[in-house]
This record gives C-alpha cells, sequence and structure tokens, in this order.
C-alpha cells in the first residue's frame, strides 16, 4: 500500500483505516474544472458544525441544492473544494498548480473515500477572482476549501468563507494571510530558521551573522533570525544584504567579514553565518568571507531549504554547511509514490497538496471540521512530516537537520517525532 505510515493521523492515534491502494479501482473523484457536476437533488440532509470564536455552531443549510453528481446521488456526500490558479500567466505557477491537484487526487485515491466530492475552481492567481469562486463553491456545498495559493487571494477567499464558516487550508508563505479561518499548510522560512538555530546552539554556537539578498524572503529569515537567536540567548552581530543581481557582493561580504573578525578576537569560538540564497550566488557569496580572512574553521554556514540544490553541493567552502528541510525519508517516499503514479516528479509544492487533502478527509469523516480539530495539540503526521497549526493560522513543522557534502546532504539531526511542550 502506499504511504503506509505516513498518512495524516493525529499522532497520538493510529489511523483510523488503512489507505487504499492507487490501483484499487474505486470510483475516481470528479476533479475536472470543467464543465461543473450536473446537480441533483441530494436525499439525506447533513450539516457540519464549524466552531469560531463568538459562535459554536455553522448555520443550518439547505444541502438538498448543493452540487451531486449522477454517480453519487444517495450518498452523504462531502464536498472538498480546490482554489488554485490553473489559468495564471506564469507557466511556473500553472505548473505548481497542475501538480498540487495530482496530489490531492492522489490523496483521494489512498484514503479510499467515495463520498467526498472535488469542486476545483480557477482562481487565475487574482484575488478578486479568487473571491467569486470562493461564493461559487459555497453555493455547491464546500465543506473545507483547500487554496488558494498567494497570499492576497487567501485573505479575499477567507473573508467569503468566514461567513459560512468554512476553514481553508491555504499554500500561501506569507504569516499575514494566516488566521480569520485560513490555515496555512506552506513551509515557512521563519520554521526553518528556527529550527537550524536550535541546532546550532545546542552545539556550541550562539554568535550569528546574515549576509543575503535585498529582497522580501531575505528580510523575513534576517528577522526571524535575531529573534531566535535572542530568544535563546544568542545575538546577531551583524547583517548585510546585497543587491540580489549581484553575484559577487564583495563590499557587503568585507563587511560581515570585519564584524565577524572583531568578534571572533574577542574570544568566541565559532560564528554561524546565514546565507538564504541558492544557486550561483551563493557560490559567489560564501568563499568572499574566507577570503577577506574570516577562518573557514570558525565559521558555521546556515541556511534554509533554498539549499536542497545539488548546484551547491559541490562548493568546497560550503561542505559541513547546515540547514533545515523537511525529513529527507518522507521526500523521498512521497516523490517515489507520485513518480509511480503519474510517471512524473512532483512539482515542489504538489506534498503540501497531498497532506492538504489527507487532511481534510480526515476531518471530514465523522461530518464534523471543528477548529479543535484543525489545531490538535498532538498535530499530525503527513508526507512531509510533523505538523500542526497555531489558533492564529501558522504551522509548526518537525524539520530536519541537512549537512551540505560533495555527495549530497546527509542527515545531521532527524526531525522531531512528537512536539514539544510549550507551544510558540
Amino acid at each position: 500500500m502506499l504511504f503506509a505510515g505516513v498518512l495524516i493521523t493525529a499522532c497520538a492515534t493510529a489511523p483510523t483505516r488503512p489507505p487504499a491502494p492507487i490501483s484499487s479501482g474505486q470510483p475516481r473523484p470528479d476533479v475536472t474544472p470543467t464543465p461543473e457536476p450536473t446537480p441533483e437533488i441530494e436525499p439525506t440532509p447533513h450539516t457540519p458544525t464549524i466552531p469560531v470564536p463568538g459562535e459554536t455552531q455553522r448555520p443550518m443549510v439547505d444541502r438538498s441544492k448543493y452540487v451531486t453528481p449522477p454517480h453519487m446521488v444517495g450518498r452523504d456526500v462531502r464536498r472538498i473544494a480546490v482554489l488554485l490558479p490553473f489559468s495564471h500567466s506564469s507557466s511556473s505557477v500553472r505548473e505548481q498548480a497542475s501538480g498540487l491537484l495530482a496530489a490531492i487526487e492522489m490523496a483521494m485515491f489512498d484514503q479510499g473515500n467515495d463520498d467526498i466530492l472535488l469542486l476545483p475552481k480557477d482562481t487565475a492567481g487574482d484575488a478578486r477572482k479568487a473571491a467569486q469562486v470562493t461564493k461559487e463553491v459555497i453555493d455547491e456545498g464546500a465543506d473545507v476549501i483547500i487554496g488558494p495559493l498567494f497570499a492576497e487571494s487567501v485573505r479575499a477567499s477567507a473573508s467569503i468563507a468566514r461567513e459560512d464558516k468554512i476553514p481553508l487550508l491555504a499554500f500561501s508563505n506569507d504569516r499575514s494571510a494566516a488566521g480569520g479561518g485560513a490555515f496555512l499548510m506552506s513551509f515557512p522560512p521563519e520554521e526553518e530558521v528556527s529550527r537550524v538555530v536550535d541546532w546550532a546552539v545546542l552545539n556550541g554556537v550562539n554568535r550569528f551573522a546574515f549576509i543575503g539578498p535585498d529582497n522580501t524572503y531575505s528580510r523575513r529569515v534576517e528577522t526571524a533570525l535575531r529573534f531566535e537567536a535572542a530568544r535563546r540567548g544568542g545575538a546577531v552581530i551583524g547583517a548585510e544584504f546585497y543587491d540580489p543581481s549581484d553575484n559577487a557582493p564583495v563590499d557587503d561580504a568585507r563587511a560581515i567579514s570585519d564584524r565577524i573578525k572583531l568578534v571572533l578576537n574577542q574570544g568566541v569560538s565559532k560564528v554561524a553565518v546565514m546565507i538564504p540564497d541558492r544557486g550561483v550566488r551563493l557560490r559567489g557569496v560564501a568563499p568572499l568571507l574566507p577570503y577577506y580572512g574570516v577562518s573557514l574553521r570558525r565559521l558555521q554556514y546556515i541556511g534554509t531549504s533554498l539549499w536542497e540544490d545539488p548546484d551547491i553541493w559541490r562548493e568546497p567552502v560550503l561542505e559541513n554547511a547546515a540547514y533545515a528541510t523537511q525529513s529527507p525519508e518522507d521526500t523521498r517516499l512521497f516523490q517515489r509514490g507520485f513518480s509511480n503514479v503519474y510517471g512524473r516528479q512532483p512539482t515542489s509544492l504538489s506534498s503540501l497538496g497531498y497532506d492538504a487533502a489527507a487532511l481534510a478527509i480526515a476531518f471530514l469523516d465523522d461530518g464534523v471540521v471543528t477548529e479543535a480539530e484543525i489545531t490538535d495539540y498532538d498535530g499530525f503526521r503527513g508526507v512531509n512530516g510533523l505538523f500542526r497549526f497555531r489558533s492564529d493560522g501558522t504551522i509548526e513543522r518537525g524539520l530536519a537537520v541537512m549537512s551540505v557534502q560533495a555527495s549530497g546532504p546527509t542527515l545531521l539531526d532527524e526531525a522531531a517525532t512528537d512536539f514539544r511542550p510549550s507551544v510558540n
């Protein structure tokens, strides 16, 4: 069976049933964006409850008018809407949307639930369109919404869906889009920074420096680095931002090197240097610090999942550098399963679609979607490893720490298998 042991389940309990094999022959849910299914009368009304602050139950609705394709008439149908930018102007975004939908379909097969109907809609990557299709899927009976992808679309959809107490499992990496019924299934850089800083401090390094491109992602990483270092009793001794088009930012590298040398000369044994970049730029920046006189033995390069990049693994200066990412074993299992089913590799976000769908199906098993379920303290284990949602809609993940080696990354510290007692 596919993904035995990595299906979404509450961490404290076993799966309620095993996944159905891909080749089980169970009816394929209707996942084609067009044409829309022919409306039919559903004979058995059912009203799930979705508590939100200030209210305890989802308003009573007439489910008899909801979309039900002919082959599902007579079943207690649960509907999962999928809002993604299928017609976005960017081919890479369209590819991600397609990969997400493919993984969502795959989860449907693995869970073997023939009472779930998918309602895919195209947001085109536009917030106004996202709001429009959110209204459509609510009218069609959506119990849970998977998506959208972009922050503005998430906000627009959540503002509509919260009126009907329908939760969103969205894919934006922008934490400001969380909350108000939107729960982000993403890989936020803040989680990766927290994990690798934890690892560094546990290994005796509590002084940090930063050098990275001047962009939104890099700024988020630098802010997170300062916060995470400070709350563990460490400090960031300096930060430099370089022009993202500059593959050899010598002035910025010299400036941060001077600060590092000053601290090392004051008795600090080692400094961890965060560089949230990849490819040619990372290979150009990292060697500049030793070039400007910082002893490589007293540097610990650290990074984010951007370093999951074969282009950098053979850079000698980066040997033994550390970065945080999802569990490599979980990643390999998902990639192998996806490739076996579709004959191609998944996109970088596909696994999020799988976990979101498996989670939505698990929530709908009893016909009830509650905030308590979504924010379960013990969390869940999916194809991306351990995760749980905070009450503000952001996600907390159990991540591994990897070491850069010429032959490929090796595991330094395994991903957590359960969460610590405290919640951030």
